[in-house]
């Protein structure tokens, strides 16, 4: 079995980014450098992960999680989630015959529902998918057909919008739909006020292709059986999660135990965090930046995970924290986007009468941002009003965090942090890896600096196992340099002479005009200096002359309209004035919104996809 000993996982020590502030760095003082000697790491199956956090953290009667449901806050224990677990996974396992390695597709947003799913899934070492819900039907299908999953556990709201006519069509034998009523304490006048949709009339008992069991009755019917498997943590599948991957066509990745149990040690000593914290759940957990920051952070370091089915509005979570106890204080993890949006609903509210109507800002200890670059004209004004915000970087593949900026000590602004213990990055040629790193982290070596741009690439116990059924993919993005397993992020980048990277754009975004490299974050971010532009989100279209135009979409903030008080030919020559010609845009549309994932990240390609409609149909480009 592998160790946290062995040279794949040690990182060099004379790599620029373990020197102290004393010695003019920016390593936090008390970090250890190695992942082994974190204190209490060890690498473990999650089942057991979570249990050894119950004696090192906190009792079974600690909370670990509260639901919101619009007025309504249900508050669950560890020891009734370790129940539920255990409960639900003895089902799959002596009712069901599911075993090591099954599928187990949990379609759920952020809920106890979802938690006591994940659970049962490691109890028994079956492999937990996340299933986006907002997934339409090809999308289902396709994801349920790539991983072959046996059983679908489903809201049951749901069902008719495109499961009832999916599942057939997929390998799926067990329907186990749930309703976010099923995990409700209050009484029944309480819960029928709170008008929670249902489609329990909906949903059939059973059908020719698979059978129905829901929820609710497999945890009030079932009793908790001990069920020992034997699971390696190196080399056996813990969730499978749907990602872009580098190449941006759906995959699927496969995070081992080891992985998830190991960025969790990565993330422990670097943030402080520790029993009692709460950690606002928004980031959905079937994508690994909301189920290992969110939930197994909770789960694996006794922090308590504060959840909403969907992202809430700002008066929403603000309400929600008044009324509840967080005397070790909040973490808010979340996109960039979502903390602009917030420190705008504290401005247009006033500062002063913010702080007098909400207390979110005394708990907030922390916020950290993921997903991209954390520009300074969103991070100096939330700074001012609440906490410090640090961004962090990593990709479902590396479970996910790679790198996060230090809490304490000295920063800095624009750039991906740096990389948590065992963690370790490089700089390597984007077109050829296989002629070793322009820059590894080290003097000897050097290349650092902008003009040593290369693609971004990751080494380290959380790297995952694999793509699933993707032998191509994997050999393209997961090779072998120097002892250590390195993935090619897709990212592109470089690296300062403190080791902190500074990433440019993704690989497949990069605009290419008349032979100049363009990347749209540089001039999303240089645009979104100007006073007049909320939101900015740039990318490339065919053009004859140069190959390659620059296009912006760009909201404005409120007050202000498009062609009353500013038009796209002004904001233009703003461009040209302030970044070099063949940067600045040649089409610039006004948008109402900009279209968002459910983890907040704007969605440029459907942005770019009206346009190449319009190419193809030979019509004009507005802008």
């Amino acid at each position: 079995m592998k160790s946290l000993d062995d040279p794949e996982f040690l990182v060099d020590e004379k790599k620029v980014w373990f020197v102290s502030p004393e010695e003019g760095g920016y390593w936090p003082e008390g970090v250890p450098k190695q992942l082994r000697d974190v204190e209490d790491v060890e690498i473990l199956p999650m089942w057991e992960y979570f249990l050894k956090a119950t004696e090192l953290y906190g009792t079974l009667d600690n909370d670990i999680c509260i639901f919101v449901y619009g007025p309504y806050i249900e508050r669950v224990k560890l020891r009734t989630i370790f129940d539920y677990g255990k409960r639900f996974g003895t089902f799959l396992h002596q009712t069901l015959g599911i075993r090591k390695g099954d599928i187990v597709a949990i379609d759920l947003p952020n809920s106890i529902n979802f938690v006591v799913a994940y659970m049962g899934c490691q109890y028994i070492g079956a492999i937990a998918q996340g299933i986006n819900p907002t997934y339409r039907p090809m999308e289902l299908l396709h994801s349920l057909n790539m991983t072959k999953a046996k059983v679908f556990v489903m809201m049951d709201m749901l069902y008719i919008a495109g499961p009832k006519d999916v599942l057939p069509k997929t390998a799926v034998k067990f329907l186990i739909p749930s309703n976010f009523v099923d995990f409700f304490t209050a009484d029944e006048d309480t819960i029928e006020k709170l008008g929670v949709p249902s489609a329990r009339d909906k949903i059939p008992d059973e059908t020719e292709n698979y059978k129905v069991y829901w929820m609710d009755k497999i945890i009030q019917e079932t009793q908790p059986e001990e069920i020992k498997v034997d699971i390696d943590p190196w080399i056996d599948p813990a969730i499978y999660l749907m990602t872009g991957g580098t190449t941006g066509l759906p995959k699927v990745a496969m995070l081992s135990h080891a992985n998830l149990s190991a960025n969790l040690n990565m993330i422990k000593p670097w943030t402080n965090l520790g029993p009692g914290v709460v950690t606002i759940g928004s980031i959905p957990f079937f994508h690994s930046f909301g189920m290992t920051c969110v939930m197994n952070a909770a789960l694996g370091i006794g922090m308590v995970m504060l959840l909403f089915p969907k992202p809430p509005s700002d008066d929403v979570l603000c309400e929600a924290i008044n009324k509840i106890d967080t005397p070790e204080g909040i973490i808010y993890t979340g996109v960039e986007m979502w903390f602009k949006r917030f420190t705008d609903f504290v401005q247009q509210m006033g500062v002063d009468e913010f702080k007098k109507k909400y207390d979110l800002w005394k708990k907030l200890r922390y916020a950290t941002q993921g997903a991209g670059p954390l520009h300074s004209y969103v991070k100096d004004p939330f700074e001012s009003i609440f906490c410090p915000i640090r961004a962090g970087y990593g990709l479902t593949e590396t479970s996910p965090v790679q790198s996060v900026a230090p809490f304490w000590g000295p920063t800095k602004s624009g750039k991906l942090g740096l990389p948590l213990p065992g963690a370790d990055w490089a700089i390597f040629p984007s077109d050829n890896f296989e002629a070793g790193p322009i820059c590894d982290g080290t003097k000897e070596r050097g290349g650092f600096g902008i003009e040593n741009t290369g693609e971004i690439c990751c080494a380290g116990p959380h790297i995952m196992l694999g793509y699933l059924g993707k032998q191509k993919e994997q050999e393209d993005n997961l090779k072998y340099w120097s002892g250590k397993r390195w993935l090619l992020t897709g990212d592109i980048g470089f690296m300062d002479e403190h080791g902190w990277v500074e990433i440019r754009d993704r690989k497949k975004s990069l605009i290419k005009v008349s032979g100049h490299s363009v990347f749209p974050k540089e001039v999303e971010e240089l645009m979104g200096h100007h006073e007049k532009i909320d939101e900015v989100a740039v990318a490339g279209l065919p053009d004859e002359m140069t190959g390659e135009a620059v296009k912006a979409w760009v909201t404005l903030k409120k007050g202000f309209k498009a062609d009353r008080d500013i038009t796209s030919e002004q904001l233009k020559e703003w461009a040209r004035e302030n970044m070099a010609k063949w940067k600045s845009p040649k089409y610039i549309e006004f948008v109402r919104k900009m279209p968002v994932s459910m983890t907040g990240k704007v969605q440029r390609r459907e942005l770019q996809e009206k346009d190449f409609t319009k190419l193809e149909q030979g019509k004009s480009i507005k802008g």
